[in-house]
């Protein structure tokens, strides 16, 4: 079965719901900006990520509104690996023709992904779960 952008964000609000809030609307999630990630004035800053059209940006390269979503996933790419250090876990991606694989703590492993803020979504994930 896979598993789309908008059920990985929900899980992990649901799994994480202090790292990701979850909006009025299923698909928006406010996650907190990290103080070691981005300048910010506020501790309760927060970014809003979309997450119905990200599968929809990422594939259409002549879209504007890639760079935007491009710049998002790597927001959460590196709200993910600052998650993953402070539990000290390890994180890793190797790179396929399918896409990008993440795994996490040596044997969380996730399924191959376009981006790879994604598949580090789909490794945490389970890295919550465990």
């Amino acid at each position: 079965m896979s598993t789309t952008i908008q059920q990985l964000f929900h899980k992990w609000a649901t799994l994480a719901p202090d790292e990701c809030l979850s909006t009025e609307r299923d698909y928006k999630f406010k996650l907190r900006i990290l103080p070691d990630v981005e300048k910010c004035n506020s501790l309760t800053a927060s970014r809003l990520i979309i997450t119905e059209n990200l599968e929809t940006h990422l594939a259409n390269r002549r879209d504007h509104r890639r760079d935007l979503t491009i710049q998002l996933l790597n927001f959460v790419l590196l709200t993910i690996i600052q998650h993953c250090a402070a539990r000290q876990s390890s994180i890793s991606f190797s790179f396929t023709e399918l896409g990008t694989i993440a795994t996490i703590c040596n044997g969380l492993r996730s399924k191959p992904h376009p981006h790879p803020a994604i598949a580090a979504l789909d490794a945490y994930i389970q890295l919550l779960e465990f």
